[in-house]
């Protein structure tokens, strides 16, 4: 009943096409599911493919129509059937069907199963399929669903790459630069890397061009460089965009600046979301060499690179906020932005605060407590000498972060030991846990401090009941190295130390502010 039901359903809804077009009365064969294919007719290829599939149980049929219920041709997308009928082609062993049903077994979702994934992927790998040898190295690499073996799957990847395999070129080229399941060698990363790039892996063309540009790992070549770099930005390669872009806005020493395409490929890379092209959109704007001034705009490029936390945009802001260029002045906001680039992690942004820290123009309006980390930014630079004198004297104040960065700078200073471990005991036993962990670490090493396990095993039991992690992991190992007699002393002390601290808890409610929580 059921065959001759199907058959008449699909002449009803979609009659055979003979090769000159015409209509038939014939049941569709695969040469002309191919045609439709070729023509673009996915209703005819969907339909087709359903009637081939159920009917003759062709294994290929089985495999096509579960691509096209997946891909969403000629109907909408159904992944469940989809992997119904890839499954009915795998069990007749066809590889392609046992390919793609593994990659989809590795979506994320609760339906991810990377071990099935795998297994199907070694079917299809030992039958020479390059993608299946491709994605089965990737699972080696990363250990997902297999045991991670470094060099099995540089030996998949090299399978594939050898057949023409453009991802797997590209997998090797990363394997041979960073010596994963081979011997490190910059000719082979190098070679691999040009092969997969010649075929068309933007993120290998990339690559290509930054080792061209840098010099590094491959000749230096500005012109190999550029031609890269284009080839991975019009493959919508965004790091690739940015890059050409910013050699347009720059220019080299083979050619001018182009503000055309400079603003063609920055602004890409920034409606792409990219935060490292919208900063260099602001300083486009604000330096009015190659593209026109504009320092309003460059302070909306920069604000929108700020909310995605670049941290030198968010500087350039500040600055132009502190001095009322492109927006309105304001001190407050100006201050915010500083300490928001600090706290994205610009250096320099730290500095200028410390700087001014120094010069005493937050005296009367910030606690010590604040300034610490900027001031102590600069212990390594020309204001060092300064900078000790204030984080003594917060030191002397009694303000542990100031006894802990000062503590921790002296230690790498040479013949500073003393001074370096009587700060940090006066912050750690002042409860600072990080301060505590420092001077753990130098009892237990001998770097800074005489070598002591019993002090490191009580300073990292300290830390750790505060749950500093690598302070519980130390202490571990230090119990191994250690006579019971000593790890006793050791608890002793810790005991004492916490025994003395709840002595010291208020009994009575207190108020707390802000200077008190650092």
């Amino acid at each position: 009943m059921f065959r001759p039901l199907c058959l008449a359903i699909f002449l009803l809804i979609s009659p055979a096409v003979a090769q000159d077009g015409s209509q038939t009365g014939t049941p569709p064969d695969m040469a002309q599911v191919e045609q439709a294919w070729a023509r673009g007719d996915f209703v005819f290829v969907r339909k087709g493919l359903a009637y081939l599939a159920q009917e003759n149980g062709s294994a290929l049929a089985q495999y096509r129509y579960g691509r096209v219920l997946l891909e969403g041709r000629g109907g909408p997308a159904d992944p469940e059937n989809a992997k119904l009928w890839l499954e009915k082609a795998v069990a007749q062993n066809n590889t392609d069907a046992a390919t793609l049903l593994g990659q989809i077994l590795l979506t994320r979702g609760p339906a991810r199963d990377a071990t099935r994934a795998a297994t199907l992927f070694e079917a299809a790998a030992a039958r020479g399929k390059t993608q299946a040898q491709y994605f089965l190295g990737r699972l080696y690499a990363e250990g997902d669903g297999v045991p991670q073996d470094a060099t099995t799957a540089f030996n998949w990847f090299l399978a594939a790459a050898e057949d023409g395999n453009k991802d797997a070129q590209y997998a090797l080229s990363q394997a041979y630069a960073e010596g994963r399941g081979v011997a490190q060698s910059a000719p082979d990363a190098l070679r691999w890397l040009e092969e997969a790039a010649s075929n068309g892996v933007p993120e290998a063309q990339y690559n290509l061009a930054v080792a061209y540009d840098t010099g590094r790992g491959a000749n230096k070549s500005a012109t190999a460089a550029l031609d890269n770099y284009r080839r991975a930005a019009e493959a919508g390669h965004v790091l690739a965009q940015r890059a050409l872009g910013t050699k347009y806005l720059q220019g080299t020493q083979d050619f001018d600046p182009d503000p055309t395409e400079a603003l063609r490929w920055l602004q890409a890379a920034a409606q792409a979301g990219d935060p490292g092209a919208m900063s260099n959109l602001g300083f486009g704007y604000t330096q009015g060499t190659v593209l026109p001034r504009d320092d309003a705009l460059a302070a909306q490029w920069y604000q929108r690179a700020s909310d995605r936390g670049l941290a030198r945009a968010t500087l350039a802001l500040a600055r132009m906020v502190e001095t009322g260029r492109g927006v309105q002045a304001d001190p407050a906001a100006s201050f915010a932005l500083y300490q928001l680039a600090v706290e994205q992690g610009s250096t320099l942004a730290a500095q200028l605060l410390g700087q001014r820290t120094l010069a005493g123009d937050f005296d009367a309006t910030l606690a010590p407590h604040d300034a610490v980390g900027w001031v102590a930014v600069l212990l390594d630079g020309d204001q060092s000498d300064a900078a000790q004198v204030w984080l003594t004297t917060q030191a002397d104040a009694g303000v542990r972060p100031a006894q802990a960065a000062l503590g921790q700078w002296l230690l790498t200073q040479e013949s500073r030991a003393t001074d370096a471990i009587r700060w940090l005991e006066l912050a750690a036993l002042a409860g600072h846990v990080p301060s505590q962990y420092r001077l753990g670490d130098a009892y237990s090493t001998g770097a800074g401090a005489p070598l002591d396990y019993v002090q490191a095993h009580a300073w990292m039991n300290i830390a750790a009941a505060s749950g500093h992690i690598k302070a519980s992991e130390t202490r571990s190992l230090l119990n191994d190295l250690m006579t019971p007699d000593n790890v006793a002393k050791a608890q002793t002390i810790a005991r004492t130390f916490f025994e003395r601290a709840d002595a010291q808890v208020p009994q009575t409610a207190q108020t707390v502010t802000q200077s008190d929580t650092k």
